[in-house]
C-alpha cells in the first residue's frame, strides 16, 4: 500500500491558476511526478516546470477523460493520488436563471470529477493504494444565491464521495474530500458586487494559500475522509446557513446584485 514515503506520482486538473498551480509548484519542487490536466495550454506554466507532464484535456469530456485514465493505467503510470481541483464560479441567477452558465459551472465542478471517477472504478484492483480527492467548499453549506451552480456542484459532490468512501472502504480506492473556505486564490467570488461588512467578514476567515497546499498534501496520504480547511470558517458557514433558513431575506436573493426588486409588479 502506498505510504507517504513512496506516493511519487501526483495527477492535479486545474493547475493554471489558484490552488491547482500552487499544488503543482509544491510537488514538482518536493520531486514528485507530477501530471498536470488542463483544458487549454499555457507555455509560460509549462515552459516553467519542464518535469511535469502537461496534459491538454477538457474535464467535460467523459470520453477524453477515461482515455486519459486508459492510456496511464496501459502505460504503468496512473498516479497515486488524484487532485481533482478544476473549478469555475459564474454568476448564474441574478436577475434571472441563465441556463447555459449555470451548466457550465456542473459540468465542470461535478462532472469534471465524476468522469475520472467511472474508469479508475472500472479499472482491476492493485495492490496500490489511489487517493481520490475532490476540492469541495464549505459553499456547500451556505452558497451563494447569484451562483447556483457552484453551490449544487459542490453540494452533489459532497454527496457523491460520501457514498464512495463508504462503499469503497479498505480496498484500493480511498475516496476523499477536501472542503475548502475562503482562500486568497483567484476562483472569482462576486465579491464587489456585495456589501463592505460582508466581504470584510469573509476576509477575517480567508486564509493563504500556502497553508492549504500544506494541509493538503498532508492529508491526501491518510485515510481520513475529510479535510475542512480553513476550520475557523466552518461555523461562520453554518451559521450564514441557518441565517438564510430563518431570516427573511438574509442572503436569499431576494434583490438582484443591482439592489433592484426581483420581478417587481408581480401579485403576492
Amino acid at each position: 500500500m502506498t505510504s507517504e514515503a513512496s506516493a511519487k506520482r501526483v495527477l492535479i486538473t486545474g493547475t493554471t491558476s489558484g490552488l491547482g498551480l500552487a499544488l503543482l509548484e509544491h510537488y514538482a519542487k518536493n520531486g514528485a511526478q507530477v501530471i498536470g490536466v488542463n483544458r487549454r495550454r499555457v507555455a509560460e506554466i509549462e515552459s516553467r516546470y519542464p518535469s511535469v507532464r502537461f496534459e491538454c484535456v477538457d474535464v467535460r469530456s467523459a470520453e477524453d477523460v477515461a482515455e486519459l485514465v486508459r492510456r496511464l493505467a496501459a502505460s504503468g503510470q496512473l498516479p497515486e493520488v488524484f487532485i481533482l481541483n478544476a473549478g469555475i464560479n459564474r454568476v448564474d441567477n441574478d436577475e434571472s436563471f441563465r441556463l447555459s452558465p449555470y451548466k457550465e459551472v456542473v459540468d465542470t465542478n461535478l462532472y469534471g470529477v465524476l468522469n475520472f471517477i467511472a474508469p479508475l472504478t472500472q479499472l482491476p484492483a492493485l495492490h496500490v493504494r489511489r487517493h481520490v480527492v475532490a476540492i469541495g467548499s464549505l459553499a456547500g453549506y451556505a452558497g451563494n444565491p447569484y451562483g447556483l451552480g457552484y453551490h449544487t456542484s459542490k453540494k452533489a459532490l459532497t454527496a457523491c464521495f460520501a457514498v464512495w468512501a463508504r462503499m469503497y472502504a479498505g480496498t484500493d480506492l480511498v475516496f476523499q474530500q477536501v472542503v475548502l473556505g475562503p482562500l486568497r486564490a483567484g476562483i472569482y467570488t462576486m465579491a464587489d458586487k456585495f456589501p463592505a461588512w460582508m466581504v470584510r467578514t469573509r476576509n477575517l476567515f480567508c486564509a493563504p494559500l500556502d497553508g492549504a497546499v500544506r494541509a493538503v498534501s498532508r492529508f491526501v496520504l491518510t485515510r481520513k475522509q475529510k479535510l475542512v480547511y480553513p476550520w475557523p470558517a466552518f461555523p461562520l458557514y453554518v451559521a450564514i446557513g441557518l441565517a438564510q433558513r430563518l431570516i427573511p431575506g438574509f442572503f436569499q436573493g431576494r434583490k438582484t446584485l443591482d439592489g433592484k426588486t426581483r420581478r417587481p409588479g408581480a401579485g403576492q
